[in-house]
């Protein structure tokens, strides 16, 4: 009987690392999700953001009105 106790014991230990395991793996994947989602586009459109004012000031300094320069014509 008291065997039997340990035995029961030890398999719980077990269950319980495995489950503080996987809790682990689930947080990871729930945080590269949120990644993925939410920072990453925003991070890019950050850096697009950032193209878009650096080609209109370019824009600016060659002579084209702020106006104009803000719609992306392309100066041929």
């Amino acid at each position: 009987m008291p065997d039997q106790v340990v035995e029961r014991g030890l398999r719980v230990l077990q269950a319980q690392q495995a489950l503080a395991v996987e809790t682990v793996h689930l947080a990871l994947a729930v945080q590269m999700a949120w990644w993925d989602l939410w920072v990453r586009p925003a991070v890019q459109a950050s850096a697009e953001s950032k193209a878009s004012r650096d080609r209109t000031a370019r824009l600016v300094r060659r002579g084209i009105p702020a106006r104009l320069a803000r719609q992306g014509l392309r100066v041929v």
